[in-house]
């Protein structure tokens, strides 16, 4: 009977701590934390704001440090990755008993190519004639004097 008592009072202890009763923090841990109201993206004031009174809340109530400043290293434009050629994709087994089967396609000639029309030069215009003498105009006149 009195080893029965230590036992007794040990399972009332360890039960104890599963009960509703006063804790550290009134109504527990989830308390400090505030639920978001909207989906938190990182995109606009509202989630700074939110994730701001959750570091807040976790200084003040679970005793974090602060956090440090931002490295720039984090912010850096990732390397740009090599570019992977894609693997040829492999027909199907209908495509393949199909060109295995039935004849190529004729496709049809070429049409000859079209050649550009001969560009026209004008003659060049005549040379004007040389001015005539007196002597030549009265020997011999002509009517585009």
């Amino acid at each position: 009977m009195i080893r029965m008592i230590p036992i007794v009072l040990l399972g009332l202890l360890l039960a104890a701590c599963g009960h509703g009763g006063p804790a550290s923090i009134a109504g527990g841990e989830c308390k400090i934390f505030e639920a978001p109201q909207y989906e938190v993206r990182g995109k606009r004031q509202y989630d700074q704001d939110w994730i701001d009174s959750q570091v807040e809340g976790g200084v003040g109530g679970c005793r974090w440090k602060r956090p440090q400043p931002r490295p720039a290293s984090i912010d850096a434009a990732p390397a740009p990755r090599p570019a992977v050629a894609k693997p040829a994709k492999r027909r199907g087994i209908v495509a393949r008993i199909r060109d295995r089967v039935m004849p190529a396609k004729e496709w049809p000639a070429a049409a000859p190519p079209i050649e550009p029309a001969p560009v026209v030069v004008p003659p060049p215009a005549p040379a004007p004639r040389p001015p005539r003498s007196a002597i030549d105009r009265l020997l011999s006149p002509r009517d585009d004097d």
